[in-house]
């Protein structure tokens, strides 16, 4: 004697259960568009920061290149201020052309 059971569903039942079914895809499609969004916006993140870390190292070597170039203006403007000056012909011509003056004594080492 073999019986075979018979499960049947009720419309109602068979309505529910695609019903459960609908809701479980929905619930995997929206979570993937959450994990998907999340993920984007990660990477998003991601990328600003490495311009922003980029951008942050260009502008200490330009404000070094600043101060540089500050400093040799300055340097620039103190050798105008000089250029003229007595002291400046008398550094010249120890410096460059190895001239004393006359009450000045040369002192050669062999």
């Amino acid at each position: 004697m073999t019986s075979k059971i018979n499960f049947s569903y009720s419309k109602q039942d068979q309505k529910y259960k695609k019903y459960k079914e609908k809701a479980a895809m929905i619930r995997i499609i929206v979570s993937l568009l959450v994990i998907l969004s999340l993920a984007i916006v990660i990477v998003e993140i991601s990328e600003q920061s490495q311009e922003m870390n980029r951008l942050d190292l260009e502008n200490r070597e330009l404000n070094e290149k600043l101060e540089l170039a500050k400093q040799e203006q300055n340097s620039i403007q103190d050798l105008e201020k000089k250029v003229g000056t007595n002291e400046f012909i008398e550094q010249i011509a120890r410096d460059e052309l190895g001239l004393v003056t006359l009450d000045e004594y040369i002192f050669i080492e062999d």
